[in-house]
């Protein structure tokens, strides 16, 4: 699942987003240059090539840690923060290319 940051999208998506996945592995959140935020599993590292064509991405949540899932989906503080995280760096940066905000 991704969600398209140049469509019209809320909170709502972000819980969707966080629910399509499973707390038993490492995820993280990225943002496509052409503006598409998914979850990355991060079974497989990806190499230098994949990040730098990546518009930016946040911090790895490691399996176990409830960043992800139907838990996750549940905490509206944490969808209202990744919803505002995302509109703040996107389309524009805020500050780096690595987000460590959450």
């Amino acid at each position: 699942m991704a969600i398209d940051l140049k469509s019209d999208w809320t909170a709502a998506d972000v819980s969707a987003l966080l629910a399509s996945v499973e707390d038993d592995r490492s995820w993280r959140l990225e943002v496509s240059a052409d503006g598409l935020a998914r979850l990355n599993d991060l079974s497989t590292v990806p190499d230098t090539a994949y990040e730098e064509a990546l518009h930016c991405f946040f911090e790895i949540w490691d399996q176990g840690t409830d960043f992800v899932g139907p838990g996750a989906a549940c905490d509206k503080s944490l969808c209202n923060k990744i919803e505002r995280i995302l509109r703040e760096n996107y389309p524009a940066l805020k500050g780096a290319r690595t987000l460590s905000a959450l």
